[in-house]
């Protein structure tokens, strides 16, 4: 069994072991420390402290700030959401925030006003943590403002909020649809990858004229939606082929000869005559990407039938087995 003061080293965060190393508190104390004020938080846990809990958000020991974070959030009490909001906001240390933005998801529905009014914080660490606790969330009141957010300056943001609308799912595909066609270019961007997310056939025709979005990045995550739905956008990208041209056309081959897509291979043959060399390397191309693992599974079926009768008997040589 383990002593108790050991085990409290392991629900220590290392941003608390680092805090206690540059405030001086000798390594004993923040073991001794962080056993005597878990078993207090555990109480007051226990007890539903609501108040006590918030109390120790302002504590000036991170590890405290951390249990009692976690504490609330476990509860689950919607009157902990505006602190829990205000340790967000203000908190410095990443990890003390990140579990902030967990303790608000698990109390849910009264966390999402407040975790909207995040989104427009300074600090771009606070942004995508509100921007990934809605998307966990999933509540459809946060679609609209995840979209406008889509624009936002930092771009690692930007992802995290792209994400989050493709966590929140099924409600938000029409929204992200209509973002598609007249959002600005971050936003269909990261609608694209919302709908890559997502899967939802739906949004198979809308991401199919995105292909010929003036910027490279849409199309790209276009495409990659494309083939992340798979089956459903086969026959419509076959489809498109024949109208498409330029980078376009390029670009659907490139989707189909991902998807294996076999039905293809008629139509992209019947387009070398009149292809450029352009296109004839990019047709060739999609057709070995389509047809190369093809070839390889009925080599191995092949190989494997080779390996019995027809009674269904093994017939390799077991002398030449033994010598493998």
């Amino acid at each position: 069994m383990i002593p108790a003061p050991v085990s409290a080293l392991y629900g220590m965060s290392s941003a608390v072991l680092l805090f206690s190393l540059v405030s001086g508190i000798s390594f004993f104390d923040s073991v001794k420390n962080a056993f005597s004020s878990g078993k207090s938080i555990a109480k007051m846990k226990d007890a539903h402290d609501i108040n006590g809990l918030i109390r120790l958000l302002n504590h000036s020991d991170p590890d405290i700030q951390y249990h009692a974070v976690e504490a609330l959030g476990e509860i689950g009490d919607a009157g902990a959401v505006e602190p829990l909001i205000t340790v967000l906001k203000n908190e410095e240390m990443s990890g003390v925030r990140w579990t902030t933005a967990q303790s608000l998801v698990k109390i849910g529905a009264p966390s999402v006003e407040p975790l909207i009014s995040v989104l427009q914080h300074p600090d771009s660490d606070v942004r995508w943590k509100a921007a990934i606790a809605l998307g966990e969330i999933g509540d459809p009141r946060a679609i609209g403002p995840l979209i406008r957010q889509l624009p936002d300056p930092d771009r690692f943001v930007k992802s995290r909020v792209a994400h989050a609308l493709g966590m929140i799912g099924a409600p938000a595909v029409h929204p992200l649809i209509q973002t598609l066609h007249d959002g600005d270019g971050n936003q269909r961007w990261g609608a694209a990858i919302a709908l890559g997310g997502i899967k939802d056939p739906a949004a198979v025709d809308p991401l199919i004229l995105a292909l010929a979005d003036k910027y490279e990045n849409v199309r790209a995550e276009a495409a990659a939606a494309l083939v992340a739905i798979g089956e459903p956008a086969i026959a419509p990208l076959i489809r498109f082929l024949k109208y498409s041209e330029g980078t376009v056309r390029i670009d659907v081959m490139t989707a189909l000869g991902e998807l294996h897509a076999s039905d293809a291979i008629e139509p992209l043959v019947q387009m070398l005559e009149k292809a450029d060399e352009g296109e004839r390397r990019a047709i060739a191309a999609t057709l070995d990407s389509i047809v190369t693992p093809a070839a390889e599974q009925l080599a191995k079926r092949l190989w494997n039938d080779n390996d019995h009768d027809t009674t269904g008997h093994d017939i390799r040589d077991p002398l030449q087995e033994g010598k493998k």
